[in-house]
């Protein structure tokens, strides 16, 4: 078990280290790309922009108001931050259990939290406009560590011995 705490931890250091050194904004624009594309499939007058105001990075929402253009900002930690868990947990997986294991369920964990994202950002275009909207968006903010813990909770109850392993495992 301790040398799978010390993967998960090295795993932990080396994403938030390329999180910080960049990864983080790349990620950002592709989560901004991405719900852009929903917003144009659905024929909203809202995009979503990444821009940097003085020293943090932020989602810039550009939309029409009561027939006026309007913008406001959201900043990144909330809901990108937990985005970290995930993918070190995923490293985690690739490094302590596996290629295959990591295949097998990136695929579904990193998919889930990005559809989770992405419906976040669509809901933020929507905040101002929709009190439904603006209820799930209340709900969602602070929402994304629980989300990250209940993927790796998930993973540890579908695969036994994922990360800690009893006596009837094997290491």
């Amino acid at each position: 078990m301790l040398k799978k705490a010390g993967i998960l931890l090295a795993g932990i250091l080396i994403v938030s280290i390329l999180w910080m050194a960049g990864l983080e904004v790349v990620y950002a624009r592709v989560l901004a790309f991405s719900s852009n594309v929903v917003l144009d499939i659905g024929g909203r007058e809202s995009n979503i922009a990444v821009e940097r105001e003085e020293d943090t990075y932020l989602f810039r929402v550009y939309t029409r108001l009561d027939g006026r253009e309007a913008h406001y900002p959201q900043e990144f930690q909330t809901i990108l931050y937990p985005t970290i868990i995930v993918i070190a947990w995923q490293l985690f997986l690739a490094l302590g259990s596996g290629w295959r294991q990591f295949l097998r369920s990136g695929k579904w964990n990193m998919g889930i939290f990005f559809l989770c994202q992405v419906i976040f950002l669509l809901l933020l275009t929507a905040v101002h406009s929709s009190d439904t909207a603006s209820f799930f968006y209340e709900m969602l903010i602070d929402s994304f560590y629980v989300i990250a813990i209940v993927i790796i909770i998930t993973d540890n109850i579908r695969n036994p011995g994922l990360f800690i392993t009893t006596g009837r495992q094997k290491a």
